[in-house]
């Protein structure tokens, strides 16, 4: 049985804003790193820039491959569209933009403290060569792009089974918990 707070919440637009998160935190996180460098003794050079851009793109080269593959088996979003039932009851709201706003906000700055930690962590531990920092900043943008496809085979999987995927909860912490279907009919236009 729903409880009446319960909304719905978009399932291809969960997926692509945790993609668009992932990526924008990699990015805030170089400006991170670059802020960092910029304030050391040793300040920003050429060759730190280089390291640190190099890393990143060989980091995501060499994981973009790697995340699909993985992410494919186990972890997509879509992969649990099957699991998904009819949704019952008393017709829910979907959830407003100011919920998406408010989530994407909580999103972002979960994955930004987050990964911020990681990456001072990481610092400290291998120094400021630019290494870690790379690093750390080519994961979040493999990890998001890699995700970021996953989001085309909902929305075709709703236009073939002629259906809408949601996420029925209060916040959608626990989305995977909670996963309906609309008719496509009976769906607003996305």
């Amino acid at each position: 049985m729903a409880s009446s707070d319960e909304k719905l919440w978009r399932y291809s637009s969960l997926a692509r804003l945790w993609s668009w998160s992932l990526i924008v935190v990699g990015g805030l996180l170089l400006l991170l790193s670059i802020a960092i460098q910029a304030g050391s003794d040793e300040g920003l050079t050429g060759r730190w820039l280089a390291t640190i851009l190099g890393i990143t793109g060989i980091t995501g080269a060499l994981l973009f491959p790697l995340f699909r593959v993985w992410l494919r088996r186990a972890a997509l979003p879509s992969l649990r569209l099957p699991q998904a039932v009819r949704a019952t009851g008393p017709r829910r709201l979907e959830a407003s933009p100011r919920d998406w706003r408010r989530w994407a906000l909580v999103t972002g700055v979960i994955l930004l403290v987050g990964g911020a930690a990681l990456l001072i962590f990481l610092i400290g531990v291998l120094g400021r060569g630019g290494t870690a920092e790379g690093v750390v900043v080519g994961v979040l943008a493999a990890w998001g792009a890699a995700t970021l496809e996953d989001v085309r085979r909902i929305r075709a999987a709703e236009e073939a089974e002629g259906r809408r995927y949601y996420a029925s909860c209060r916040r959608p912490t626990g989305v995977g918990s909670k996963l309906v279907w609309i008719s496509g009919r009976d769906a607003r236009p996305a």
